[in-house]
């Protein structure tokens, strides 16, 4: 019996350029990666599972490596890189899919992304299911005969809904397939992009991040759902006769952040760990014992020294005065909130107040509230308007009296759904994108000199975790990119990669120095470095808000992990909320 092909197999030592570039000898062009004497492979067959871990750089060139956007040196013996997928013939379902969960709108535009909360326009109307069956390849079908041409249809459709029904229930969304695109939360739009990913029939997977955003139960079920999968169990019905048994199984490859020791699924059993231009490959075991060895050498420095600065508190200081609330007017009171659609109650008398220097973190299992607290917070929730005026209260003023562009400048505010929304096509740079946060929009805006100081003075702790691509054309690495602020500045904001650009959105959060601050999930495409300077920054603000101005910013972070608060354990406060009521508060 012939041996299949394996899906992945990249020879020792190999490196990787840009296409369209020369390759040595004829050019002293510095390779974007290259990989060990071990090289990279993954079979077809068997329980191989594969992690990508590491630099966020260079997850993401070894990522655009894997779905073929560049070149080999030296080429790779016949039948290639990718002996597998090179020896299928045209086939209508895709043969590898690439999922990231950092995903911008597609033309680059605006999107509105508090519209799931007002009336739908027609556009927006399109229902998950109607999402899932267009993603199925259209018959060809000659037939004329409009009879036959139908039952044949019928038939067919019958098939796909059932299909989508098993698979939705495997990720736990089947309750949602009638709710339109729009009116996901987060983490249920995360899951009906895993569901498309189940549905397309491919026979290799690379998921960004699948697991952030996620609770602690869903990334465990998560988990298991994609080793199934990779293994062959849970991709398709085992009575589908038209799917032979070697493509029932999806090779699924995880990218996961950093060292992803914290999550990786037991089903992982090779890893592929990437600095900014080199990758290592090995088992789990060795790559275990390798980051063991790294992290027992590891000198630990905190978050304010990153940036180099030493920020000060006095002794027995909190950043969350605990002390003396009832003195103080809190930044947002909310009294016995309740908020329904149909029968579903999604708040269920609800109260909340958040006091100037408050750090608190905001926990709750997907679906528990939190989108629509959070709505209601930033003012973005129609039912906000209509609340009488003592149950919501924003900076003393009962909500349906603060004009929303005085919030949006009031509030600093970034979110997964800003990130998506927020627009890549006005040919914005830097600079002007971390600007926007003075008003809260996403346009372009005059900035007086004091501003355009301020942006840069943010920018210059992000020296060497940023870097202004080279648009020469000539394929130029990043060892050539510009990393002085005024070049950051003057780059475009398309032109940075994903991690970097969630930099950019994090400071135009905090541009303004606003009286409150909401980071959802703002860390989960972020890489770690660039997130412990983040967090540095911050106390370099509050230091400086406190100390110059006499103000204590509030903050509200949303996130499913405690290491993603960026302040020290004991500090802040925990609001829970469980099934739409309040389950812990402090």
């Amino acid at each position: 019996m012939k041996r299949p092909l394996p899906l992945i197999a990249i020879p020792g030592h190999t490196q990787v350029f840009p296409l369209g570039t020369p390759t040595p000898p004829r050019s002293t062009v510095s390779p974007l990666l290259r990989f060990s004497a071990k090289g990279l492979r993954l079979s077809s067959e068997g329980d191989d599972g594969l992690a990508i871990v590491g630099h966020g750089e260079g997850r993401r060139r070894l990522v655009q490596t894997l779905l073929s956007k560049h070149k080999f040196h030296p080429t790779p013996p016949s039948p290639g890189p990718f002996p597998y997928t090179s020896s299928i013939p045209n086939s209508p379902y895709p043969l590898i899919r690439h999922l990231t969960f950092s995903r911008p709108s597609p033309g680059g535009e605006f999107t509105d992304y508090t519209a799931r909360y007002g009336a739908l326009q027609d556009e927006d109307r399109g229902t998950l299911l109607d999402h899932y069956l267009s993603l199925y390849p259209e018959a060809e079908n000659d037939n004329n005969n409009q009879n036959e041409l139908s039952l044949s249809e019928s038939h067919t459709d019958k098939d796909k809904l059932l299909e989508i029904e098993r698979i939705a229930t495997q990720i736990r969304v089947s309750h949602l397939l009638q709710t339109p695109l729009i009116g996901l939360s987060s983490g249920q739009t995360r899951r009906a992009r895993l569901g498309a990913v189940l549905l397309s029939r491919a026979r290799m997977a690379i998921l960004e991040d699948p697991f952030a955003g996620l609770d602690v139960g869903s990334r465990e079920d998560i988990a298991e759902l994609l080793g199934k999968v990779n293994s062959g169990q849970g991709n398709h019905n085992a009575n589908d006769v038209d799917v032979v048994e070697e493509q029932r199984r999806m090779r699924t490859i995880l990218v996961l952040r950093g060292a992803g020791l914290v999550g990786m699924p037991k089903w992982i059993n090779k890893v592929a760990q990437v600095t900014e231009d080199e990758v290592w490959t090995g088992s789990k075991e060795e790559y275990v014992e390798r980051a063991r060895e790294k992290e027992a050498g590891k000198v630990y420095r905190s978050a304010s020294t990153i940036i180099g600065e030493k920020v000060g508190r006095e002794e027995g200081e909190s950043l969350d005065k605990k002390e003396g609330n009832a003195e103080r007017e809190p930044v947002v009171r909310m009294k016995d909130v309740n908020v329904a659609y149909g029968s579903k109650k999604v708040l269920d008398d609800v109260s909340w107040s958040i006091y100037p220097g408050d750090k608190i973190h905001l926990q709750g299992s997907n679906g528990s509230g939190k989108t629509t607290i959070l709505s209601l917070l930033l003012g973005h929730h129609p039912r906000s308007y209509a609340m009488p005026a003592n149950n919501l209260l924003i900076f003393s003023k009962p909500r349906r009296e603060i004009p929303m562009p005085y919030l949006r400048a009031w509030i600093g505010h970034t979110s997964p759904e800003i990130f998506a929304a927020f627009p890549r096509n006005m040919r914005l740079t830097a600079g002007e994108a971390i600007g926007s946060g003075y008003e809260g929009v996403f346009s372009r805006r005059e900035f007086t000199p004091e501003q355009v100081k301020r942006i840069k003075s943010l920018l210059q702790p992000f020296v060497g975790q940023l870097a202004a691509p080279a648009r020469s054309g000539s394929g130029r690495q990043a060892s050539h990119n510009r990393t002085d602020v005024d070049s950051i500045y003057e780059c475009e904001f398309s032109h940075f990669p994903a991690s970097q650009q969630a930099v950019l959105l994090f400071l135009r959060s905090i541009v303004s120095r606003p009286r409150l601050l909401v980071l959802d999930e703002f860390s989960q495409t972020i890489d770690e470095h660039a997130w412990e300077v983040c967090k540095g920054v911050l106390e370099r603000e509050w230091e400086e808000m406190r100390r110059d101005e006499g103000v204590e910013q509030a903050v509200v972070v949303v996130s499913h992990y405690e290491s993603e608060v960026p302040w020290e354990a004991g500090e802040g406060k925990v609001f829970r909320l469980k099934d739409g009521r309040v389950d812990h508060s402090e």
